[in-house]
């Protein structure tokens, strides 16, 4: 540590080992001193600002494996549709073949529908 003309008092920089640069012993203990103080003081703060600790959360009970859901009558008729209708439009998208399989769909007749619903 050392002072200048005006009083102010300036410290050495540590190099990447922690080795003082140009300090004397003396100045190498005020130095460290000094270190120590700022450390406990930043401990204080941190303890003092810290928020407390979140509870964990609990584990959700497994209670029943939910059993996958029936197809409605429209998927099953999707799932049998949807080869014929790429084949017959190669270069359509996949919003195109859904919206082609949507209007088979709907031009189907109720007795029609019926065959699909299990």
């Amino acid at each position: 540590m050392a002072t200048d003309k005006k009083g102010k008092v300036s410290l050495t920089i540590r190099a990447r080992n922690n080795k003082l640069k140009n300090a004397s012993s003396n100045d190498a203990s005020k130095l460290k001193e000094l270190n120590s103080a700022f450390e406990s003081s930043k401990n204080k703060m941190n303890s003092k600002n810290k928020k407390p600790a979140k509870k964990e959360k609990k584990a959700k009970k497994d209670t029943k494996e939910k059993k996958p859901r029936k197809l409605n009558a429209y998927m099953v008729f999707a799932m049998e549709v949807r080869e014929s209708v790429k084949k017959n439009n190669p270069t359509a998208s996949i919003i195109d073949i859904a919206k082609k399989i949507g209007a088979l769909w709907r031009a189907l007749s109720d007795s029609e529908k019926q065959k699909y619903k299990k």
